[in-house]
C-alpha cells in the first residue's frame, strides 16, 4: 500500500494515462512505453499510420474527389488519416494559394507532404509568372506591329526576353501567338530594310547618271562634243527616273525632279547643238539661204541656263558674221595669191639656178666634167624663161670656160685609167680559183665599178673593147658572191614565209575570237584565256625568227602591205580588245579588293562579316574564270585582295581577343576569390576559415559582373568552394568534438587514479597539466575533484544526473534503474500535459549534467560505466 495522500506508482501511471486520454494524446504515451522514448528528447516527429481497409480508402478518395474548392481539399488534407491520401488531396489543389498554405501547415509535420505542396507551388508560380511575361511580350509585339516603322534593337529585345522564358510553362496558344507576332516583326524589318536599300542605291544610282549628262553638256555646247553624246547619258537617267522606287518618299520626288528639268535642258542643248552641226561652212551658202536658217533657229525653244543659250548663240552668231565676211575676202585673197605665186616661182626659179651653178662650181672643183655639162645643160633650160642679175651671169660663163678646158684634159687621161682598171678586175676574177672572203671580194668589185664611173663623170675617154673585158672580169669575180646572196635570198624567203604563216594565224584568230556579229544578236564573249596564249605564242615564234631587217627582202619591208605592218596591225587587233578585257577585269578585282578593304575596315565582328568573305572570294573566283590575266598582274592582284580578305580575320581574332581579354579580366576577380576559398578546404583552424568565408563572401559581392555565359559557372564554383569550406569546418569541429571527450575521460580517469592512490603520484601533475583539448570551464570543475577540493555532498545526485543523460542521449540504463527511468519519464511527460508545453533538452543541460557528473567523487564502477557509455554516445552524436 502506497501512504496516505500519494499514489503509488500504478495509481499514477493510471491517472496519467486518463489525463493523456482527455487530451487525445492515448497513441503518444503508448508509443513512449513501448519503444522507451525519453520524455524530454525533441518534438515527436511522426505518428504510427493505421491501417485502412480498401474501401475506407475508397471513401477517402471519393471525398477527395468530390471536394467542392481547394478550400474543402485543404481540410482533407489534414484530416485524412494516411500520407499516400494526403498527397492525392494535396495533388487535387488548383490555387497557388493553396499550394502555399499547404506548405505553411506541413513544414514542420511531414517532408514529403511539405516537398509535394512546394513542388506544386512552384509549378504554379512558375506558370503564373510565365504566362504575365509572355502577355506582356505578346502586347508589346502587337504595338511595334502597330508602328510604321518597326526599331530593328526593339524585335531584337523581345526576341531575347522571349528566350529569357521557361517556355515549357506556357501553354500552346500563348506560344503559338508570340511565334506568330515574331514571323510578321521579322517579315516587316526585312520588307522595310530591303525597301529603304531599294531607294538608296537608287538614289545612289541616279546621282551619278546626272552628274554624267551635267558634265557632256558643256562639251556638247562648245562643240568639242558630238551632240550624241548626251544622247546614252539621257537614257540611262530617263531609264531611272521612270524606274522611281518609292513616289511617296519626298528624297525620290526631289531627286525625280531635278532629274527631269535636267532632261529637258538636255534636250533643249542637243537639238541646238544638231542644227549649229548642220549648218554649211561660212561662205557657202547664198543670202537667201542664210535668211531661212535664221528662220530655223528662231524656231526652237530657247533654254532657261542662260550660261549654256549664250554659248550656243555665240556660235551661231559666229556662223553668221564669218559667212558675210568671207565672199569679200575670197576675191582680195585670189589676187594676192596669183601675185604671190607669181614672185614665188620666179623666186624658186633663180634658186634653183643658184643651186645648179654652186653644184657646177663644185664638180669643176673635183674635175667631174660629166657632172658640170649636165648641170651647165639644166641651167641653160632655165635661163631660157628669164634673165638673172649681172654677178650671176658672170659665174655661169666662167663655169663653161672651165668646162672646155677640162673636156681638152680628159681625152689623154682617161685611156690610161680605164686599162689600169681591166688590170685589177682580171686580178679579182683569178682570185675566185681560191678561197677568198667574201665579204672584202664584195666590196673590191663595188670600189672597181665606183672607180669606172668616176672616170665616166669625169668624161675619160672609153670603147667598147675596154668596157667589154672591164665588165667581162668583175662578172666572173662576182659568181662566189652571188651563190653567196642566192643563199640568203632564199633562207628570206623562207624567214618571210614563216612570218606570212604567223601573221595568216593571226588574221585566222581574229576572225575566230571575234566574228562578224548578225545585226540584233549578242556577240558572245571570246575565250580571252585561248586568245592570250595564241597571241604569246605568235610573238614567240616571231621573235625566234630574228631581226625582220635581216632576215626577209627589203621590198617586204615598205609599203601598207610590208610583212612588218601586217604583223603589227593583226597583233593590234588581238592585243587592242585584249588590254580592254585585261583592264576590265583588272578594274573588277580592284573593287573586289576595294570591298575586302572596307569589309576590313568595318566591324568585324558582326554577325554577317565572316558570311560576306566567302561571297568575295567566290566572286573572285568567277571573274579570274571568266577575264583571266597575265600571271604577274593575277599573281599581284590575288596578293592584295588575300592580305585584305586575311586582314578581316585578323582583326576579328584581334578583337575576339580583347573581347575575350576584357571578360577574363572581369573574371579574374572572381577566379582568385574562389581559388582562396577552395584553399581553405586545406586549412586547420575553423575559426581562420570562417573568418575567410565572411571575407571572401563580402569581397564576392563587390567584385564586378562576370559576362552573363561565366555568371552561372563561376556561382557553381565558387558554391562548391564554399561548401568545401563548410565541410572542412564541420570535420574540424568533429575533431575538436571528439578530441574534446578523449581529453574529459582521460581526465576522469586521472581523477579517478588520484583517488584511489589517495596522494598524487609524481607524475600526476605533469600528466594532468599535459591533458589538451579540454575546455576550461570543464578543467576548472574537474581540477576540483583532482585537488580533492569538491563537493562530497554534490555527489549524492549522480545517479539523477546519470539517468537524465542516458534518457537524453537514448542510452540503454542499467535493468536496475529501468524503474527510476520510467518515473522520470511520466514525470517529464506529466509536466507537458499540465503545462501544456514540450520541456526539450538543451545541449546546455546536457554539459550540465555531464560535468556535475564528472566532477562526482569517488563513483561505483557500474557509475564509471554508464558515464563511460553516455559520453561515447554524445561523442557519436556530435
Amino acid at each position: 500500500m502506497a501512504p496516505a495522500g500519494r499514489l503509488s506508482p500504478a495509481t499514477d501511471i493510471n491517472v496519467t494515462m486518463r489525463a493523456c486520454h482527455f487530451y487525445g494524446v492515448c497513441n503518444v504515451l503508448e508509443n513512449l512505453l513501448q519503444k522507451d522514448i525519453p520524455a524530454a528528447s525533441s518534438p515527436i516527429e511522426a505518428k504510427p499510420q493505421p491501417a485502412m481497409t480498401t474501401e475506407e480508402t475508397q471513401a477517402w478518395q471519393d471525398r477527395i474527389h468530390a471536394a467542392a474548392d481547394d478550400a474543402a481539399l485543404l481540410q482533407l488534407a489534414h484530416e485524412a488519416p494516411t500520407v499516400p491520401l494526403k498527397l492525392t488531396t494535396i495533388e487535387a489543389l488548383t490555387l497557388e494559394e493553396s499550394f502555399k498554405q499547404a506548405m505553411y501547415d506541413f513544414r514542420e509535420h511531414d517532408k514529403r507532404l511539405y516537398r509535394a505542396a512546394k513542388s506544386r507551388w512552384e509549378t504554379a508560380s512558375g506558370k503564373r509568372i510565365a504566362a504575365s511575361e509572355a502577355q506582356t511580350l505578346i502586347a508589346g509585339a502587337r504595338a511595334l506591329l502597330e508602328q510604321t516603322v518597326i526599331p530593328v534593337n526593339r524585335v531584337v529585345e523581345l526576341d531575347q526576353a522571349w528566350a529569357a522564358i521557361t517556355v515549357d510553362m506556357l501553354e500552346p496558344a500563348l506560344r503559338d501567338e508570340f511565334a506568330g507576332l515574331s514571323a510578321q516583326l521579322g517579315t516587316r524589318v526585312r520588307e522595310h530594310g530591303e525597301h529603304a536599300q531599294t531607294v538608296t542605291r537608287w538614289l545612289g544610282a541616279t546621282d551619278p547618271a546626272m552628274k554624267a549628262l551635267s558634265e557632256t553638256l558643256p562639251g556638247v555646247t562648245q562643240g568639242s562634243a558630238l551632240p550624241t553624246a548626251a544622247e546614252a547619258p539621257a537614257v540611262a537617267l530617263l531609264e531611272l527616273v521612270h524606274a522611281t522606287p518609292d513616289a511617296g518618299d519626298i528624297r525620290c520626288q526631289e531627286k525625280a525632279e531635278s532629274a527631269k528639268r535636267l532632261l529637258a535642258l538636255a534636250s533643249s542643248v542637243t537639238e541646238r547643238a544638231k542644227f549649229l552641226q548642220t549648218l554649211p561652212a561660212p561662205g557657202e551658202s547664198d543670202e537667201a539661204s542664210e535668211r531661212q536658217m535664221i528662220e530655223q533657229w528662231r524656231a526652237i525653244p530657247e533654254m532657261s541656263e542662260g550660261e549654256l543659250n549664250s554659248a550656243l548663240s555665240a556660235r551661231f552668231a559666229d556662223w553668221r558674221n564669218t559667212g558675210t565676211a568671207e565672199r569679200q575676202r575670197e576675191h582680195d585673197t585670189h589676187s594676192a595669191e596669183e601675185r604671190a605665186k607669181r614672185a614665188d616661182q620666179n623666186k624658186k626659179r633663180v634658186a634653183a639656178i643658184e643651186r645648179d651653178v654652186a653644184a657646177a662650181e663644185a664638180a669643176q672643183a673635183e674635175g667631174h666634167i660629166a657632172d658640170l655639162t649636165r648641170l651647165l645643160n639644166a641651167t641653160d633650160q632655165l635661163l631660157k624663161r628669164g634673165a638673172v642679175n649681172a654677178a650671176l651671169t658672170q659665174r655661169i660663163e666662167i663655169l663653161r670656160a672651165e668646162q672646155r678646158r677640162l673636156q681638152d684634159w680628159q681625152r689623154w687621161s682617161g685611156r690610161q685609167g680605164r686599162e689600169q682598171l681591166v688590170t685589177d678586175a682580171q686580178a679579182l676574177a683569178a682570185q675566185v680559183a681560191g678561197k677568198i672572203s667574201l665579204k672584202p671580194h664584195a666590196e673590191a668589185i663595188d670600189k672597181l665599178r665606183e672607180r669606172w664611173k668616176e672616170l665616166d663623170k669625169l668624161g675619160a675617154a672609153s670603147n667598147q673593147p675596154m668596157w667589154q673585158a672591164f665588165d667581162g672580169a668583175l662578172e666572173a669575180a662576182y659568181v662566189p658572191v652571188a651563190a653567196h646572196l642566192e643563199k640568203l635570198k632564199q633562207a628570206r624567203a623562207e624567214n618571210l614565209a614563216a612570218r606570212e604563216q604567223i601573221v595568216a594565224g593571226l588574221v585566222e584568230a581574229v576572225a575566230k575570237y571575234f566574228p562578224v556579229v548578225v545585226e540584233g544578236a549578242d556577240p558572245a564573249a571570246p575565250d580571252w584565256r585561248a586568245l592570250g596564249h595564241a597571241l604569246e605564242d605568235a610573238k614567240l615564234a616571231w621573235r625566234k625568227l630574228g631581226p625582220v631587217e635581216h632576215t626577209v627582202p627589203r621590198k617586204m619591208l615598205k609599203g601598207n602591205q610590208a610583212i612588218t605592218t601586217r604583223y603589227a596591225a593583226a597583233v593590234q587587233a588581238l592585243e587592242a580588245p585584249l588590254k580592254n578585257a585585261h583592264a576590265d577585269a583588272r578594274g573588277e578585282r580592284e573593287k573586289l579588293i576595294a570591298s575586302a578593304k572596307e569589309l576590313a575596315a568595318s566591324d568585324v565582328l558582326a554577325r554577317d562579316v565572316v558570311d560576306k568573305v566567302p561571297k568575295l572570294q567566290t566572286q573572285w573566283q568567277t571573274v579570274a574564270k571568266s577575264q583571266p590575266l597575265p600571271r604577274r598582274d593575277e599573281n599581284a592582284l590575288w596578293q592584295a585582295f588575300k592580305t585584305a580578305t586575311d586582314a578581316i580575320f585578323t582583326g576579328r581574332d584581334a578583337a575576339r581577343a580583347a573581347k575575350d581579354a576584357e571578360a577574363n579580366a572581369l573574371q579574374k576577380a572572381r577566379m582568385d576569390i574562389i581559388e582562396q576559398v577552395a584553399a581553405l578546404a586545406h586549412g586547420a583552424s575553423a575559426a581562420d576559415i570562417k573568418r575567410a568565408l565572411a571575407e571572401a563572401e563580402t569581397a564576392w559581392r563587390a567584385a564586378p559582373e562576370a559576362p552573363r555565359p561565366q555568371t552561372a559557372k563561376l556561382d557553381a564554383r565558387y558554391r562548391a568552394a564554399r561548401d568545401a569550406a563548410s565541410k572542412r569546418i564541420s570535420e574540424l569541429a568533429a575533431v575538436a568534438a571528439r578530441a574534446r571527450y578523449d581529453a574529459l575521460l582521460e581526465a576522469i580517469a586521472l581523477c579517478g587514479e588520484r583517488e584511489a592512490t589517495g596522494a598524487p603520484a609524481d607524475d600526476m601533475e605533469a600528466r594532468w597539466n599535459a591533458i589538451e583539448h579540454l575546455q576550461e570551464a570543464w578543467k576548472t570543475r574537474l581540477e576540483n575533484r583532482f585537488r580533492g577540493n569538491a563537493d562530497v555532498k554534490a555527489t549524492a545526485g549522480l545517479p539523477d544526473h546519470l539517468l537524465n543523460l542516458e534518457a537524453a542521449c537514448s542510452v540503454e540504463s542499467p535493468d536496475e534503474f529501468q524503474a527510476a527511468r520510467q518515473r522520470l519519464k511520466m514525470l517529464a511527460l506529466k509536466n507537458a500535459m499540465e503545462g501544456r508545453q514540450t520541456a526539450a533538452t538543451t545541449p546546455a543541460d546536457i554539459e550540465r549534467w555531464l560535468l556535475d557528473a564528472a566532477s562526482s567523487v569517488r563513483p561505483d564502477d557500474t557509475s564509471r560505466e554508464r558515464l563511460a557509455k553516455i559520453i561515447a554516445a554524445i561523442q557519436r552524436r556530435s
